[in-house]
């Protein structure tokens, strides 16, 4: 080995030797040429020439460069370098032509730039950004002769000499120069494409990435992000500015391969790994990110051990000043204060690059997860949605992926940290010997306190998730209801109950959480100064050298980047534990219950007409759910539907028939038996699930636009005359889940969706119910009859509409889960006394005329035919004329079977492609407003922020003086060179430093739980009470999904981030003005540098900011489509199940995570950016006060320590200025959910709920009068009248039948009533009060209304129906029994598997039995049960029934009808009704057409004009015989 030495030492012929550093503080000549120059040689030589293959084997990439300026200069540049180094080379001295290293140096320098130049001709044709190795070998070049000329020019400088003479001087500078042309040329200039290459680029719909066309250096100082930085400097940001996300980023590549790593998961281990299917996806990046990490940490602890060397330097030269030896050169300095500064520039390189590749894996871990998120939500089954409520899986989506991206920014830290700690340790050992043993002595001890902390917080943390879903769901089923809150006058408890979960559960755990946080930073404050404390204590105590200033210093320095790992640590373990409950929570979702995947075998389609499409056999049975116990929806079912009929299934309420349609899709559990389909499905579900877009996106339904076909699906179904009401036709929004539509404009919508379709089966759940009697006939007549459009196909149709089941090919009764009868409408007529026969006889009065109607086109009657065949109160000509027309349609030849609608392509979707201008989020842009830090200051109490920044002040000031007495402790040691009154100094010394970890903990203390959670509790109670109080038109307007993602993603930073943020901010500026201070206070000439500093970093900050937040804001608003689809898919998904239209729903939901991250993917690198300039700053400021510190060196007038402190606090400024512009941008962009919060706090309100000075009687209204005097109203201002001059005198207990088309206005006028839309003009009066002078409370709770949506909440039978708490339980029953729901309760209150779980004592009483989310576990007929009883509940005598029987069988309905007789009998009852019988018998009848009163009369008058609009629709439903 040391021959080996010895022989490499011959090499050098320098009389300084290998070095590598000289005496000058610069390289020795032999290093420069025999290792960097010859290393930079190697490097072009290998990995050039590999370049050189690789682009020659690689396919020509097809784009064309012009071989303009740039290749010339670089091809001649290069050659003019050859022929200088070639000069060179001969220029050599006598002597040194024998020096190995400088002959091995030229001739690898000559064969590299042989490579070089072929490598810069072959890159410029084939590849489309600058090579990297090239870059790369320019950049060592340049440093390499960069070097070798300050290594000549000092030796010229000190020994008057050039050792290779002037004129090779010169050439090394001219080589220098050229090599810097060379790299600018290669590393600035964009190649110039051909012009018609450059036309086709411009074509495309969005800008390509830069990043993708950037080269390594662009990359590394991220100078590909500039142009969009200075866009967004000149102009606010829009979707159209950003670019497209880097090909590998695209949520559907990301989601596919975790998928698979999943699945390889589940197939292989009995319990599989979430953490290992993220690490198989996602952990190459996160590697490469670690190793780039530890390279940077390794940088980091070279700082102290050159600021040691500084120091001992500056000793040195002062002893030999004060000897008047002079023999250390001043230059020297110069070098360690360079070194110093190009330390800082690589670790800067290092640490955005690591911080780079952990973001991108972050958002790639969102992106992947909230795509198969969205997937498993599609598969859940009836058991597993119970467990995940809509709430659970929105807060899976934006709180426990969030966490799981925060994670990946942290988890290297897990092992960083420790390595730190240990380097940490290494270099302390080195400097002060033993003493630092008590530093490790610390550091173990506080290990296991920390985990006992850590699993109190992981406790707090579970419980936090637990109160955020809860307030997440009741927000979610509040929005979802909120019109019957309105309707019942129930804000009030819904409000306190929302509150009371937020306040007294979240908040107060919250609290818990703050103080714990409070507790860890107090302790990680302590510890570093501790460790500091006791390891110059022993120091002291065991050492015998003095305690120097060039001891403590480098020792300070060391222990501020203590201070990183034992901040960061912590932090790191709490994301890991909020990770580690947020994998548990993904873990029981994605490992959820899932549809039985052979529920229902899929067969292929069959081509004749009495073909079986349909079988169910072998006595099967469904369940509902198999855990904790069975829970049967259907058994022993056979049932058989063949290809061309119709099957009709007939029961009562909650006998099964939606269920068997549920079995049909898959949606049950198979248990017994078998079931196939054969070809593909329609469904239309009972309640129409219509999604937020445009009448033809709804119909269209994901098929290809086929406008003959759309045309007649529009006629069979009835739509033509509403699409001409509503005002942009088939193009108008119909808001989210129709809102903007009447009940029966709904249910077409969805059933034209499924005849679009020309799907094989159609299965339909009671379509017919929410549409008026001649509506139903018109569809039976041109949808499911047999000259209907879906003739050739399978109808199956669960329906109470007994007139119907006449024209059925075969009927089917359901009871209690089992088939009772089963036949065709002949075999039941002839059964005597069955059930069927008994139904079909006492309520289809007009089965004769069905029969015939069905055989015949027309009837002979002259007189009626234009009665027969008018929609219900339309006596416009053109219109009757218009149905008459729909009504002979011949739709399709004889036996030609309808061909199967053809999916239309999935293109890629672009920002709000599918979202309407005037319905997208609005978005503030520019600068947030002080208005808004001022709200939020004020919500937070101003006492409070000023007595919390006075503390942070107080604990830096304490910090400092503990820093400035440690410099005058180590003087006094250096001066006296021993460690006498060591325990008074360290005595203070340790005061100050507790003082400020003290102020550190009281100011956490007062940050969490006086400021952050009483402005959050302020904020979201302001906004809560705004929304509660907001018009309907609001929510109309509105998609929940928007309001939703104020709620939980708004919420969450206020509650967790704001603060934190603030609080950063404040320490880090109050840091650097301190740190200014004591670099100013050794060296004032620091100012003159400092001042143009301020500007840069204040213009960055402000070039940078413009655009971030901007980003930030676009990020905000593309995520609410994301949630708004979410919500809408969970609503509808056996809609989107039914219809096999998954693949389309993910990739619309993969679409939205694509725009979103669109806009997230700038925003972290604009940060990346920003970082990169600004250290570079930071690294200019160290270079400045080491610079600055020696020229005051030389002029003798500054001491070593203070050098020591000035510097250790340099140091730190990088990082504290980066942290200052983070935290600002942080808290511009945290502050926004303020804004947005803030935007709905101040929503307009609806009228007062109380008018204290005019509230009603307790009685009123006692009578029941009302009158509308020339009423007219309007849905918004923007629209037109919805009713028109409506005059109307009801007398007190007159029962009043409303009828009218559908869009008539029925339902408008209910409205009215309850004033949830106003009066434009007119007046409606109650018993003589002006209800319009009435608060809204006292209105509403005084009127009584069972409404059309029947919506319940998840809670106990008695919160659905008394949530006021204001009737005793026997009323509670007695209201039960009257709506015939007694004995489903009870039942229910057996099943409930609470029940088993709970104790006796809540399960006990019937009236506790749960209802889950959205009454799921109800029939849509028990839950319109559920609102008749909170009718007979409340003692009003004015009652409206909004076609409160539409989802109840028939005989259900007469039992409900009698109630009503009975119970009702001395109120006023207004009765909305699409069963014309149940209003036959009313005092009178009120026709209204487009908005206005046609008809108001007692029935029997009405019905002796042939011509009235009543008498023809009595014709139509068969009240009336024909003759």
């Amino acid at each position: 080995m040391s021959s080996l030495l010895s022989d490499i030492c011959q090499f050098c012929h320098s009389k300084e030797g290998w070095g590598p550093i000289s005496k000058y503080g610069d390289f020795t000549q032999c290093f420069i040429d025999g290792v960097l120059l010859n290393l930079a040689s190697l490097f072009m030589i290998i990995f050039g020439t590999v370049e050189l293959v690789k682009l020659i084997r690689k396919k020509h990439p097809g784009i064309k460069y012009r071989q303009d300026w740039l290749i010339f200069c670089r091809i001649t540049l290069v050659l003019l370098q050859i022929v200088l180094t070639g000069i060179a080379s001969l220029s050599l001295p006598h002597h040194k032509t024998k020096d190995m290293t400088i002959i091995t140096q030229y001739s690898l320098s000559l064969m590299s730039l042989f490579v070089v130049l072929a490598l810069h001709w072959i890159e410029f044709h084939r590849s489309k950004i600058a090579n990297g190795v090239v870059l790369f070998y320019w950049l060592f070049e340049v440093i390499g002769n960069g070097v070798k000329v300050v290594n000549f020019w000092i030796r010229y400088e000190y020994e008057n000499k050039f050792y290779f003479g002037e004129r090779l001087f010169i050439l090394v500078i001219f080589q220098t120069i050229v090599a810097l042309s060379i790299l600018l040329l290669e590393a600035i200039p964009q190649k110039k494409l051909k012009s018609y290459q450059a036309i086709q680029e411009n074509l495309n719909k969005r800008k390509e990435n830069p990043y993708d066309s950037a080269n390594i250096f662009s990359r590394i100082s991220f100078s590909w992000m500039t142009s969009l930085m200075k866009t967004g400097y000149e102009v606010y940001l829009t979707e159209s500015d950003l670019y497209k996300l880097p090909s590998e980023f695209n949520s559907e590549v990301l989601s596919t391969r975790f998928n698979g790593a999943w699945q390889d998961e589940v197939k292989h281990k009995a319990k599989p790994s979430i953490v290992g299917a993220l690490a198989k996806t996602f952990g190459p990046k996160l590697l490469l990110a670690a190793s780039l990490k530890f390279v940077h940490d390794i940088l980091a602890f070279v700082q102290p051990q050159l600021l040691r060397i500084l120091i001992q330097f500056v000793n040195a030269y002062s002893d030999s000043e004060n000897e008047g030896s002079y023999s250390l050169p001043i230059i020297k300095g110069f070098m360690i204060a360079i070194a110093m500064f190009s330390v800082s520039l690589i670790q800067t390189s290092f640490l955005h690059q690591y911080f780079l590749n952990s973001f991108n894996s972050g958002m790639n871990i969102r992106s992947a997860l909230t795509s198969v998120i969205y997937q498993k939500a599609l598969l859940l089954s009836n058991e597993a949605t119970e467990v995940s409520t809509t709430g659970d899986i929105v807060n899976l989506m934006s709180v426990d992926v969030q966490r799981l991206q925060d994670l990946s920014q942290w988890i290297n830290i897990l092992w960083s940290g420790p390595f730190q700690l240990t380097l940490c340790l290494i270099s302390l050992y080195n400097l002060l010997g033993h003493s630092m043993w008590i530093g490790v002595f610390i550091l173990g001890i506080m290990i296991p306190i920390n985990s006992y902390i850590m699993r109190i917080q992981k406790k707090l943390q579970k419980d936090q998730m637990k109160y955020k879903d809860e307030r997440t769901g009741l927000v979610n089923e509040i929005l979802n209801n909120i019109k019957s809150l309105k309707l019942y006058a129930w804000e009030k408890p819904f409000q306190e109950k929302l509150e009371f979960v937020r306040n007294e559960k979240e908040l107060k755990n919250l609290k818990k959480i703050g103080v714990f946080n409070a507790m860890i930073a107090f302790q990680f404050n302590i510890v570093p100064f501790l460790v500091s404390c006791c390891t110059f204590a022993i120091f002291v105590w065991v050492e015998d050298k003095p305690l120097t200033t060039d001891l403590v210093f480098p020792a300070l320095t060391l222990f501020n980047l203590l201070n990183f790992p034992l901040v960061a640590v912590p932090i790191t373990i709490s994301a890991f534990i909020e990770a580690s409950v947020s994998i548990s929570r993904l873990y029981s979702y994605l490992t959820n219950e899932e549809l039985q995947k052979d529920a229902i075998q899929r067969l292929p389609f069959v081509k004749q007409n009495g073909e079986t499409t349909v079988k169910i056999g072998d006595n099967a049975t469904f369940l509902w759910k198999r855990k904790p116990e069975y829970k049967v929806a259907l058994k022993n079912i056979n049932f058989e539907a063949r290809k061309g009929e119709l099957a009709c299934i007939v029961g009562k309420v909650g006998s099964g028939k939606s269920a068997f349609i549920q079995s049909i899709l898959g949606d049950l559990f198979r248990v017994k038996g078998f079931a196939s389909i054969h070809g593909n499905v329609a469904y239309v579900s009972q309640l129409a699930w219509i999604m937020n877009g445009t009448v033809k996106d709804n119909i269209i339904f994901g098929h290809r636009y086929d406008p003959e076909f759309y045309e007649k699906t529009i006629k069979a179904c009835a739509l033509t005359i509403d699409l001409s009401i509503l005002p942009d036709g088939d193009q108008t929004l119909v808001g989210e889940k129709g809102i903007s539509l009447s009940g029966g404009q709904k249910a077409r919508l969805s059933l034209a969706r499924a005849v679009y379709a020309r799907a094989d089966i159609y299965l339909l759940d009671d379509p017919l119910a929410a549409v008026d009697e001649h509506v139903s006939k018109h569809l039976i007549q041109n949808v499911l009859g047999a000259k209907g459009l879906l003739k050739s196909k399978t109808r199956i149709l669960t329906t109470n509409k007994i007139p119907v089941l006449s024209i059925a090919d075969s009927i089917t009764l359901l009871e209690n889960g089992e088939i009772t009868e089963q036949g065709t409408y002949f075999d039941v007529m002839a059964t005597e006394g069955s059930s069927l026969s008994k139904l079909i006889t006492e309520y289809g009065k007009k089965k004769d005329s069905s029969e015939s109607e069905a055989a015949k086109d027309n009837v002979n009657s002259e007189s009626d035919e234009s009665s027969v065949n008018r929609e219900l109160t339309v006596p416009i000509e053109d219109e009757l004329r218009e149905l008459d027309k729909l009504n002979d349609l011949k739709f399709i030849d004889e036996g030609k079977s309808l061909r199967r609608a053809s999916f239309d392509t999935l293109g890629s979707m672009d920002f709000n492609d599918d979202e309407n201008s005037d319905r997208r989020e609005f978005r503030e842009q520019g600068k947030v407003k002080w208005s808004v830090y001022i709200d939020y200051a004020r919500s937070c109490n101003p006492r409070n922020v000023l007595i919390f920044i006075s503390f942070i002040i107080i604990a830096m000031f304490f910090s400092v003086m503990g820093n400035v007495w440690l410099k005058h402790w180590s003087e006094v040691n250096t001066v006296n060179n021993d460690n006498s009154h060591a325990a008074y100094y360290l005595f203070i010394y340790f005061t100050l430093g507790f003082a400020s970890s003290l102020a550190n903990l009281i100011q956490t203390i007062i940050l969490w739980i006086f400021c952050t959670i009483q402005g959050s509790k302020q904020l979201h109670s302001s906004m809560t009470s705004s929304i509660f109080r907001a018009p309907m038109s609001f929510f109309e307007t509105t998609p929940i999904g928007r309001i939703l993602n104020r709620f939980s993603n708004d919420v969450y930073k206020i509650d967790e981030i704001l603060g934190r943020s603030f609080s950063q901010f404040f320490q880090n500026t109050i840091r650097v003005s301190f740190t200014i201070v004591v670099i100013c206070s050794t060296t004032w000439q620091f100012i003159f540098l400092i001042i143009p500093m301020a500007f840069l970093y204040i213009y960055y900050q402000q070039y940078f900011l413009r655009t971030s937040r901007e980003l930030r804001r676009l990020d905000s608003t593309t995520r609410s489509p994301l949630y708004a689809h979410f919500q809408e898919t969970l609503c509808g998904v056996s809609t989107i199940r039914g219809f096999a239209q998954q693949d389309r729903f993910i990739h619309i939901n993969q679409s939205r995570v694509d725009s979103n991250m669109m806009a997230y993917y700038p925003s972290i690198n604009s940060n990346r950016w920003l970082a990169f300039r600004l250290e570079f700053l930071g690294s200019l400021i160290i270079l400045g006060a080491a610079t600055l510190s020696i020229f005051r060196l030389k002029n003798g007038s500054l001491t070593a320590g203070m050098i020591g402190l000035s510097m250790s606090y340099a140091l730190q400024v990088t990082q504290s200025l980066n942290w200052i512009v983070r935290m600002t941008v942080d808290v511009e962009s945290n502050i926004v959910s303020v804004e947005r919060i803030e935007e709905y706090s101040h929503l307009p309100s609806e009228a007062p709920l109380i008018i204290e000075n005019n509230r009603p009687s307790e009685e009123w209204p006692s009578k029941g009068a009302i009158e509308f005097k020339n009423y007219s109203t309007r849905y918004r201002p923007e629209l037109d009248l919805v009713l028109k001059n409506i005059n109307l005198k009801i007398l007190p207990k007159e029962k009043v039948g409303i009828v009218g088309r559908t869009g008539a206005g029925k339902s408008s006028l209910t409205l009215a009533l309850f004033r949830i839309i106003e009066a434009s003009s007119g007046s409606i009066e109650i018993d003589g009060v002006n209800i319009n002078e009435l608060g809204l409370y006292d209105l509403r709770h005084k009127l009584s209304i069972i409404p059309q949506d029947s919506q319940v909440f998840e809670g106990s039978i008695r919160e659905n129906i008394d949530p006021t708490q204001q009737f005793s339980e026997q009323e509670i029953w007695n209201a039960l029994e009257m709506a015939h729901l007694k004995p489903h309760i009870l039942k229910m209150n057996e099943i409930s598997p609470e029940s088993e779980n709970s104790d006796t004592n809540q399960s006990s009483n019937p009236l506790d039995a749960k209802i889950t989310e959205g009454g799921s576990n109800l029939s849509v007929g028990q839950r319109q049960l559920i609102c008749l009883a909170r009718a007979l509940l409340v003692p009003s005598n004015v009652l409206i029934l909004d076609e409160a029987t539409a989802a109840v069988d028939v005989e259900t309905d007469e039992l409900i009808q009698h109630t009503i007789r009975t119970a009702f009998k001395d109120r006023t009852i207004l009765t909305i009704a699409h069963r014309i019988n149940t209003i036959m018998d009313s005092d009178k009848i009120i026709v209204l057409d487009n908005g206005e009163v046609a008809e108001f009369d007692k029935p029997e008058i009405l019905l002796t004009n042939k011509n009235s609009l009543f008498y023809s629709l009595c014709y139509e439903s068969g009240v009336l015989k024909p003759n």
